[in-house]
């Protein structure tokens, strides 16, 4: 793996052999137009030496391919409608906790659009990572709620925040599921793919009506 980071984006490339499985190749570019982003600390209640320091980069446009096998199948990225995002996070967690996590970015109306949504890691009373990304700004919006298991993983589901700021239809189209059981490590994950639809409000009261934006919300519980 190699990750080249440079102004302006990063260049992204991996290669993973094996005798059992086909070969896979990436080389994908990130441009990153702005550096509007996310910056979260995050406290726990279970001791005050716990925390969390998390930095999120939405709307990315992404270029590139990923091939699998020699030549077998060759997907391409075009900035026009592919994306990346950046998590980057560091560290002291307790030993058992769980989070929701989902985030997405296309274009609405021809400009960059993007969101970052979560709940349920560590203690966001004071402060939520709940962000829309629109243009190149930043618009804080309040607390979210989904229950992602709720009638099953791939069963459609309503998300909304307290504000009315983030009311979306949520249509899942593939579950991303892993887990690592070894000794006292016993995690889990479900991480849904699935189509957006629906409304935000920006700060100053600007309807954005969003279709069709292919996103994620992810389900993690883990003891570790």
């Amino acid at each position: 793996m190699h990750f080249e980071v440079y102004s302006g984006g990063r260049r992204l490339r991996c290669r993973s052999t094996s005798k059992n499985h086909p070969t896979i190749e990436v080389d994908v570019t990130l441009s990153q137009p702005d550096l509007t982003s996310l910056v979260i600390a995050t406290p726990f209640k279970e001791k005050r030496t716990l925390f969390y320091y998390n930095h999120k980069s939405n709307c990315m446009p992404a270029t590139g391919t990923v091939t699998i096998g020699e030549g077998t199948k060759q997907y391409n990225f075009e900035p026009e409608t592919a994306f990346g995002l950046i998590d980057w996070g560091r560290g002291v967690w307790p030993f058992s906790h769980e989070w929701i996590w989902g985030n997405g970015s296309s274009y609405v109306n021809g400009k960059r659009f993007g969101f970052n949504i979560g709940f349920g890691f560590g203690d966001t009373s004071a402060a939520t990572e709940n962000m829309l990304f629109y243009d190149g700004k930043a618009h804080k919006i309040g607390h979210i709620y989904i229950k992602l298991d709720e009638g099953g993983f791939m069963s459609p589901k309503k998300i909304t925040s307290d504000d009315g700021r983030f009311e979306m239809t949520f249509t899942p189209i593939y579950d991303q599921q892993t887990a690592t059981k070894l000794l006292f490590v016993n995690n889990s994950c479900h991480q849904v793919f699935a189509r957006f639809d629906g409304k935000v409000v920006l700060d100053d009261g600007e309807v954005l009506q969003v279709e069709n934006l292919v996103g994620f919300v992810e389900h993690a519980k883990n003891n570790w």
